[in-house]
């Protein structure tokens, strides 16, 4: 006679057997690890739906250019600590949406070494399609959840960044 098997709970919270790490949705599972992914997944998605839109961005170009448009003639290094991305990485998606002739990169009269960052007129109607589109996205992730709930996730991101701001890092730190 051929017994059933036991009912599944619905979250196996035992650690993985390979490397003892706890199993996804498990009360143990790290922040940072659910962080990770919904980060990647978010990414994905969005660029997914850059591409279904006939965009050729990565989510990281689209993220430059909208925030370029808000902030309309900020510093280059500026632009790269408001974003919190390495400078050398900023430069990389500068010369992207440059060479498809949506920001310009100026002179800043005030520091001829600095740039300043500005979108072209031409990247008007793109700017407010990428900002549709992350709308979208924004509401496809986070359906089901009520707004407050939203607002308090956001909060409570903020807070953890914050945290993490607060502790620095070890880049340029000299030995004591």
């Amino acid at each position: 006679m051929i017994s059933e098997a036991p009912a599944a709970s619905p979250v196996d919270s035992s650690p993985h057997p390979a490397c003892g790490l706890p199993a996804p949705g498990s009360p143990e599972e790290s922040i940072a690890v659910i962080l990770s992914d919904v980060t990647r997944l978010f990414w994905r998605r969005l660029e997914c739906a850059l591409k279904t839109a006939g965009y050729d961005f990565t989510a990281a170009e689209a993220r430059t250019l909208v925030s370029i448009a808000r902030l309309q003639g900020a510093r280059q290094a500026a632009l790269a600590e408001t974003m919190r991305i390495e400078p050398m990485t900023l430069v990389g998606f500068l010369d992207r949406l440059e060479s498809r002739g949506l920001i310009r990169r100026l002179p800043d009269p005030a520091d001829r070494r600095a740039k300043l960052i500005r979108t072209t007129p031409e990247a008007a109607p793109t700017v407010a399609r990428l900002i549709e589109i992350g709308a979208a996205v924004k509401a496809e992730v986070t359906a089901g959840l009520a707004d407050s709930e939203v607002d308090a996730l956001r909060d409570l991101l903020r807070r953890i960044r914050s945290n993490l701001d607060g502790l620095g890092n070890d880049r340029g730190a000299s030995a004591a």
